[in-house]
């Protein structure tokens, strides 16, 4: 009974390793795409990189860009050389993108490197949750891939802090710019050396044939008994899929409505978590917090606290996903934000520049990021990991995490924009707007994945959408 018990813990806290490993490169997504957030105004004087406010933008947005094409071609490679390697790779690129940022001599340059960073992050933001959801019990699988969520929004939080600190303590030193973006190879270097001791996934490895080394792999991370279950079923849907054909997947694939289906699916819930606003606020809190009554320095320790209650929502997101379940989740979080960010908008309008209108609209801003990172934020990236059969999980998530972030590139490069053109309140009652879209669309497009085995997902859609289909859905 000790010796089970025993091995039980050890296999806990491997899995507990291998997540906090593989989550480096979730960590690298967050600090990465926020860190311009504070340190922007460093890099944009005179005696740096003289930035406009226009340029400031293409900064900002280059990495989501480059991103947005790291996601649609991270997928299809990690389904060919696996998931292991391709994070391992991300690590070296997670290292030499923030070298090369620290070290830019020009906005051109910098540019270029923010571009190489956001390929390793929008890869990372396909492959991370990905990897997860196949090396989980189905039990913790919520839990464990919305570490990834609570990862992304500690990676802003943390960048918010080291920006804020170093700031005002070596705020006199115009180049200080250069050490925000340089701390980020600290987590690369970590990514790269850490996933030589991670195990590659059992379902990765069994799309191979590969059926030994997947048991192999389960039997690190399950009971023997349960590792014999798992694999039977996991070969089952392997060959389920391969029947008929031994081709790997491709863009033909999209020909078949079902698979499409998904893909639309997948794809219109990223639009919908960025078009929510949430980066609006991540990437130029301390000009929303600015343009609300606060001072310079006051907003950029101010907008700590942005990274701090992203935080404590993944944290409570992580806990509930897998008891109340994916759709009440992000029912409640598109109800609130959508009510968030109409009342800023009203305050902003009629509140007349009073005293207390700023301190509301931080307010506001806190529960609106509170409620998003413990519904929205965790979600999108749950599901979509959840959704795609095993053949067509490495395209299929590519794809949407590439309109996911395109939809982040374009929220970042316009909303400097729509801030100075169309002021504050009228910039969040467009994200509000969505997000009230963004509930019609969730009650009639996603399904309740909550303790469905991957392979029972696929039914949904293929029952729904597949006329040749005869099974029947179990959810």
């Amino acid at each position: 009974m000790d010796k089970t018990l025993s091995n039980k813990d050890t296999r806990r806290g491997f899995m507990r390793t291998i997540t906090i490993i593989t989550c480096m490169g979730s960590l690298l997504f967050g600090y990465n795409t926020a860190v311009v957030n504070g340190s922007l105004s460093f890099m944009s004087l005179k005696s740096q990189l003289s930035l406009s406010p226009f340029n400031q933008g293409v900064v900002s947005s280059g990495l989501t860009l480059g991103a947005a094409f790291g996601a649609v071609f991270g997928g299809p490679l990690s389904d060919k050389i696996g998931r292991k390697k391709i994070l391992l790779f991300l690590g070296l690129i997670f290292t030499f993108g923030a070298a090369g940022c620290a070290f830019s001599a020009n906005a051109l340059m910098l540019l270029g490197f923010r571009f190489i960073l956001g390929l390793a992050v929008g890869s990372a933001s396909a492959n991370v949750p990905v990897f997860l959801a196949e090396i989980a019990p189905s039990e913790m699988r919520g839990q464990m891939v919305s570490m990834n969520q609570l990862m992304i929004v500690f990676g802003q939080f943390l960048s918010f802090g080291v920006n804020a600190w170093l700031g005002s303590q070596f705020g006199s030193n115009a180049a200080i710019w250069r050490v925000m973006l340089g701390v980020a190879t600290i987590p690369g270097i970590i990514l790269w050396l850490g996933m030589y001791f991670v195990p590659e996934t059992p379902r990765w490895l069994a799309s191979r044939g590969k059926f030994g080394e997947a048991l192999v792999s389960l039997k690190k991370i399950r009971s023997e008994a349960q590792a014999n279950s798992e694999i039977k079923e996991i070969e089952a849907s392997v060959k389920k899929d391969q029947e008929g054909s031994k081709k790997q997947s491709s863009w033909q694939d999209l020909k078949q409505p079902w698979v499409l289906q998904i893909v639309i699916t997948g794809a219109t819930l990223g639009v919908i978590q960025q078009f929510a606003g949430i980066n609006s606020i991540m990437y130029y809190g301390t000009k929303i917090l600015q343009a609300s009554g606060f001072g310079e320095r006051a907003a950029l320790i101010s907008n700590v606290a942005n990274g701090l209650f992203s935080c404590i929502g993944a944290i409570i997101g992580m806990y509930t996903v897998d008891r109340l379940g994916r759709k009440k989740l992000e029912y409640s979080g598109l109800v609130v934000c959508a009510t968030c960010l109409i009342a800023v908008g009203l305050i902003s309008t009629f509140g007349g520049g009073a005293g207390w209108t700023g301190t509301a609209v931080m307010i506001l801003v806190l529960v609106y990021i509170l409620f998003f990172q413990g519904s929205l934020g965790p979600v999108t990236w749950l599901i979509n990991s959840e959704i795609f059969p095993s053949k067509y999980r490495g395209l299929g998530t590519g794809i949407t995490i590439f309109v996911l972030w395109f939809a982040n590139f374009l929220v970042g490069l316009f909303f400097p924009v729509m801030l100075a053109g169309l002021g504050l309140a009228n910039s969040f009652y467009i994200f509000a707007a969505c997000c009230i879209l963004g509930i019609f669309f969730v009650h009639a497009r996603v399904p309740e994945t909550k303790g469905v085995e991957l392979e029972d997902v696929e039914t949904f859609f293929r029952a729904k959408y597949d006329k040749s289909y005869t099974g029947s859905s179990k959810i």
